[in-house]
């Protein structure tokens, strides 16, 4: 059986499931059920404890499991007097409902109908269903949001263009796809625009390999049963499996050991996926997209990433050029950056400069570090206009032209050195207001930052 180490892991609660019934004992077996597999159960004796529930501050239950006959106001008037679309998934549940009222019921927008008393595996398998369900309904409304939202693949520069036609001609295959670029140039945002395009009913689960101890990457990946390790105390899904039906996005697949990495090529592969502590294959239907700022071509030459993988998942490559080779696309990403966050009636101005500044910066965070610019600027204009003006963006002399390439400057190697450190200052303490909150942002000690600031010709009031 495989182990892993014991390692500290805070308890997180299962989803909410809001329990309606009137009999006691049925909200008692109900609840013990539910407890035991992981759910976390929230009890209603009536629908108007149900709607005052529904109706309370926060997020609302995950699923409502709901009685149909009840004294008072029934299940079915419950029902219909919630707003539309339903603000979760409901399973409804009688024992001495008619045929009509269960198809009632269901044209209410009900995920399913079980008759009392139902067996675990049928109430189970029902309300897995419609929170499957209601999340790939979440995650689609968020990904039209996404998509919607200014910045997103913003640019008609000829490599923007192709970008995405090339989106629209791969988006509906199933073939794995290599998104690759520099940090902060959107790969993730490419993964959500091929989901959506790929047509699948599933929905995007994406995994961050970097952000995930290696330790624990495996049973996030691939689940794992009951009693498959110390701390393994219930059957868990892994993200592989939680993909079924849609699409898996590893982000950072650069960073995943090799161990995991022949894992993943079996999948792949065979389409099957084992949980740990697990003895039968589990089938997927999972398409895969994988992005990395490595270069991983070089990384299977020095032997720390699989070549079987790399071909398996190069079979496609997608490459995301950096900002700095698209300068004709920053202005009109920093137009939509400044609509997203100042709004539409507060419109971007540029005073005499700032449009040649923002071209001749390297941007080496990419979209990524302009998008942040643009935020930071809207939170210092206070009531005012969003003006952009050169001195902000007059940090050292570039050390490097657009092709990376080191470029002769008049500065020596302090004074480049001082003005980064001045830039870096500067920005924290208009974020932070103070010396107190820079340093903490800076995690410096407060009285060294702010010799080091007044050192360096800055204001500390």
């Amino acid at each position: 059986m495989p182990s892993l180490p014991s390692l500290p892991r805070p308890a997180v609660p299962g989803p909410r499931i809001l329990l309606v019934d009137d009999d006691p004992g049925v909200l008692k077996g109900l609840r013990g059920l539910l407890s035991d597999e992981g759910f976390s159960p929230v009890e209603a004796r009536s629908a108007a404890d149900a709607a005052r529930l529904l109706d309370a501050p926060g997020p609302p239950p995950a699923l409502m499991l709901l009685d149909l006959r009840m004294p008072g106001e029934t299940g079915l008037e419950l029902l219909a007097r919630l707003p539309r679309p339903l603000p979760l998934p409901v399973v409804v549940l009688s024992g001495e409902a008619s045929p009509g009222e269960a198809v009632q019921a269901l044209k209410l927008g009900a995920t399913d109908f079980v008759e009392k008393p139902p067996s675990p595996e049928r109430l189970l398998t029902a309300l897995r269903n419609a929170l499957a369900l209601g999340e790939l309904r979440e995650e689609q409304q968020r990904l039209r949001e996404e998509l919607a939202r200014p910045g997103h693949l913003v640019g008609d520069s000829p490599a923007m263009e192709a970008l995405r036609q090339l989106i629209a001609r791969v988006g509906p295959s199933d073939t794995a796809i290599l998104i690759t670029g520099e940090t902060g140039t959107g790969k993730e945002r490419v993964a959500r625009a091929l989901h959506l395009a790929s047509g699948r009913k599933g929905r995007l689960v994406a995994v961050n390999c970097a952000a995930i101890p290696s330790t624990l990457l495996e049973s996030e990946l691939f689940g794992h049963e009951r009693g498959a390790f110390s701390g393994a105390t219930s059957r868990r899904l892994g993200r592989i499996e939680q993909a079924h039906g849609g699409t898996l996005f590893l982000d950072e697949l650069g960073d995943m050991p090799l161990e995991l990495q022949a894992k993943l090529l079996r999948v792949l592969e065979t389409k099957e996926v084992e949980r740990l502590g697990g003895s039968l294959p589990i089938e997927v239907n999972v398409r895969v997209l994988a992005a990395t700022h490595r270069d991983l071509a070089q990384a299977v030459r020095e032997g720390r990433f699989r070549q079987d993988l790399y071909f398996r998942l190069n079979v496609l490559p997608l490459v995301l050029p950096p900002l700095r080779e698209r300068p004709e696309d920053i202005l009109q990403l920093a137009r939509a950056f400044a609509a997203e966050f100042a709004g539409p009636r507060t419109p971007l101005e540029l005073a005499p400069g700032a449009e040649e500044a923002l071209r001749a910066w390297s941007w080496p965070g990419n979209v990524r570090e302009l998008r942040n610019f643009i935020e930071r600027q809207n939170l210092l204009r206070g009531d005012g206009p969003l003006v952009l003006r050169p001195e902000q963006l007059a940090g050292p002399t570039p050390l490097a032209d657009r092709s990376g390439r080191l470029v002769p400057g008049e500065k020596s190697y302090r004074e480049h050195v001082d003005g980064f450190e001045r830039a870096l200052i500067q920005a924290a303490l208009d974020e932070g207001g103070s010396i107190a909150a820079a340093a903490r942002l800076l995690r410096m000690d407060r009285g060294n930052l702010y010799r080091r600031a007044k050192a360096l010709g800055l204001s500390t009031q």
